[in-house]
Parts: structure tokens; C-alpha cells; sequence
């Protein structure tokens, strides 16, 4: 591939909420990134590697998919899962949680034996100084990999993570789900590290409009998103997506489409992952603060043509 495309791994829990297809589709199809692989965490990590490959394959790529870590490092799953949540979710042959999206035709998809948190120490290794991590969901596999090999913290080029939120009197889902690994990263050294948070990603709601648009796009992969969009609005009772993990991928191709501050952020771990402006802290990172919607959208439509 073209040696002047960034070098990208996307960390994703595609298979909930439908953003995080969105995101795979426009990375893919901007044709900007080199990306070296997809891995997936939480939960059923192999079932939705699977998906994530089915979804590249429906594009015509041929990007390899590893499987991560399904449970966060300390957090246990029932005390994140709410009660009314649990009542509706069903499990598949091995007793994991089967998310909605989930399709048969999905399973004979191939993917790798590698594991997520040794394919992104080894990619780091490969390629130093020159790969962005791009986490969408929990950052289990992002903070176990600086774990197990620590030396690989100054060679990351950055990490843009999709989480947070400043000044909110909850916690975002991502950091909730892990908040160990989220403050493992957050605090980690790596020399660029970019949270685009919910201050900023809150802000692109699909319109039905442009729901219906995606209804009549010709595209397999639009159809196949809309398809598992519509599995995922079914079962939990959503109404119109909202575009958090895409905004995440689209303000690397374009820097202007959020405004970044440096801040000193942190995580509670006492409170489930409540981030927090830390006064105390050396380490600062980048945080979205601002958004140009219109120019979001736009470059979204361009790129996937609706």
C-alpha cells in the first residue's frame, strides 16, 4: 500500500451500537489509512471479529481481524450489564453474549488465531513511531498491551481514542466498560494521545433523512450497516444512531473538523470511570472540545457516497 497513508490499527466492539460499522466503512473507504489490521474487544470478541470481517469483505478488502480480550481487567460484567439489558440479550454455543447485530451467515468468516494484544505489540515493533491506535470501544486491548510490553509506549505514535466527556456528571460508556484500562492509557506516556469525546461526538445524530438515505443506497456494505442497523434499533428500542466512532476516524482525515485542547485528564476508578480534570498530574493529552458539524457531515457523505 501507498507508503505515504498512515498506518492505522482499528480497536473496535463493532457489533452493539451501529456507529462502530460506520467507522470501519469510512476508514476503509477514504482510502487515507494503511490499515494494518482490525482488532475487536468486549464481551463475544471472536463473533465480532467475524462481523468486522464479513464487513470488510462485503468492501472488497483484504485486512486481517484478531480477536481480543472479551472482559475488562477488574470490572465485572454483571455490574455493568443493567438488569433490564441482561433480560434481553441471549447467548451463543460457547455461553457468550450474542449482540443483535449478529449474523449466521457471518460465522464462516476467517480470521486469525493471533491474539489482539500480540498483534498490536508486534505491529508497534514492525513499524515504530509510525502506527496511530484508533480504540472505539474499551481500551482492554490497548492497556494490556502496554502491560505486557511496555517498551512499546514511546514507539506508539498516538492513540486516538473515542471517550470521555468534560464535565459531565456521568460516566461515557467506553471508560465504564474498562476504566482500568482507560486510565492504564490515559496515563501511559505515549508521547500523542487524543480523546474525542462526548462533548463533540453527542452532536452527529443521523437525521431520519439520512436513515432513509442509507435505506436506498445501492451499496452491499451500506445495505449490510443498515441491515445490522435496523437488528440493533429492533431489539434495543433506539431510535436515530449517532455517529461517535466515525467522527473518531474522520477528525484524522481532516484535523479541522474538531478543535483540541490539552488538558490534564484522568479517571476515577472509585467511580466506575468518571473522567475528571487532575490539577495534580505532569501528563497532559488532547481532548475534542469543538466540532464543525457541517464539515463532519459532509466528508462523511462524500465518503460513503449517500
Amino acid at each position: 500500500m501507498n507508503n505515504t497513508l498512515k498506518k492505522v490499527i482499528l480497536d473496535t466492539d463493532i457489533g452493539d451500537d451501529i456507529d462502530d460499522s460506520f467507522a470501519l466503512l469510512l476508514l476503509l473507504e477514504s482510502h487515507k489509512f494503511d490499515c494494518l489490521g482490525v482488532t475487536t474487544v468486549f464481551r463475544n470478541s471472536i463473533k465480532r471479529a467475524k462481523m468486522a470481517k464479513c464487513l470488510i469483505a462485503s468492501l472488497g478488502y483484504d485486512i486481517k481481524v484478531y480477536p481480543g480480550i472479551d472482559n475488562p481487567i477488574k470490572q465485572d460484567i454483571n455490574h455493568l450489564i443493567s438488569k433490564e439489558i441482561k433480560e434481553k440479550e441471549v447467548v451463543d454455543e460457547d455461553g457468550k453474549y450474542l449482540f443483535p447485530q449478529w449474523d449466521e451467515k457471518m460465522k464462516d468468516y476467517e480470521i486469525e488465531s493471533t491474539n489482539a494484544v500480540d498483534f498490536i505489540i508486534e505491529s508497534i515493533h514492525k513499524y515504530p513511531n509510525e502506527v496511530t491506535l484508533i480504540p472505539i470501544g474499551p481500551m482492554t486491548n490497548i492497556a494490556l498491551a502496554i502491560k505486557k510490553d511496555p517498551t512499546i509506549i514511546p514507539l506508539i505514535k498516538e492513540i486516538r481514542f473515542m471517550g470521555a466527556g468534560l464535565d459531565f456528571n456521568f460516566v461515557e460508556w467506553n471508560i465504564f466498560c474498562d476504566p482500568e484500562a482507560a486510565s492504564i492509557v490515559i496515563n501511559s506516556g505515549v508521547k500523542k494521545i487524543v480523546g474525542i469525546t462526548l462533548n463533540t461526538t453527542s452532536l452527529t445524530t443521523l437525521t431520519d433523512e439520512e436513515v432513509n438515505d442509507l435505506k436506498n443506497n445501492k451499496s452491499n456494505a451500506i445495505k449490510l450497516v443498515y441491515e445490522a442497523m435496523m437488528k440493533w434499533f429492533s431489539h434495543y428500542q433506539f431510535a436515530n444512531p449517532v455517529m461517535h466512532d466515525p467522527l473518531t476516524v474522520a477528525s484524522l482525515i481532516d484535523e479541522d473538523i474538531v478543535t483540541l485542547k490539552k488538558v490534564k485528564l484522568d479517571v476515577d476508578l472509585s467511580r466506575d470511570g468518571y473522567t475528571f480534570i487532575n490539577d495534580n498530574k505532569s501528563s497532559e493529552i488532547y481532548v475534542s472540545t469543538s466540532l464543525n458539524k457541517e464539515k463532519f457531515f459532509s466528508l462523511f457523505k462524500e465518503i460513503l457516497d449517500i
